[in-house]
């Protein structure tokens, strides 16, 4: 129960994120999850999309260098909280979080987050637990009669 981020590794400019992005556009992908860090000299780009081969393709045809990582998505409660009780639950079994970020969905009620985690086994059995829904790559993906999270 995991999803896949692609690392993108761009320009520190804006036309290099400009440029990563309209890859994208005109490939009509969606990006459901997005972060970038910088260094001095490049950034590096972190998405999560609703197609993630068609995004391979279309990134390597436009030559970018990238790497996939797994990562869990989580649905949590949009209210006050929330983002303690996945957390909560990651602590009480001795999980670290090396990185987290949010990113959109379309259910009412919910905020959604990536986390990346030392122990991925151990963080999807603490959360079905405590009852905290992890999403996986099927859900990222939209049909035409508009079923996606």
């Amino acid at each position: 129960m995991s999803v896949r981020q692609i690392s993108v590794f761009l320009e520190t400019t804006t036309d290099g994120l400009m440029e990563f992005t309209k890859v994208l556009q005109e490939s009509d992908i969606d990006i459901r999850a997005f972060s970038i860090a910088e260094a001095p000299d490049f950034s590096i780009a972190r998405v999560i999309v609703d197609d993630f081969e068609r995004t391979q393709a279309a990134l390597k045809m436009a030559g970018y260098v990238t790497s996939v990582t797994s990562v869990m998505a989580v649905a949590i409660p949009d209210r006050a909280g929330g983002l303690y009780e996945v957390l909560n639950s990651f602590t009480e079994a001795d999980i670290n979080v090396k990185y987290t970020y949010a990113f959109t969905g379309r259910q009412k009620g919910l905020a959604y987050r990536v986390f990346r985690v030392d122990d991925e086994e151990k963080a999807i059995a603490a959360l079905q637990k405590n009852q905290i829904q992890i999403i996986d790559q099927e859900d990222l993906h939209c049909s035409a009669e508009g079923g996606c999270l």
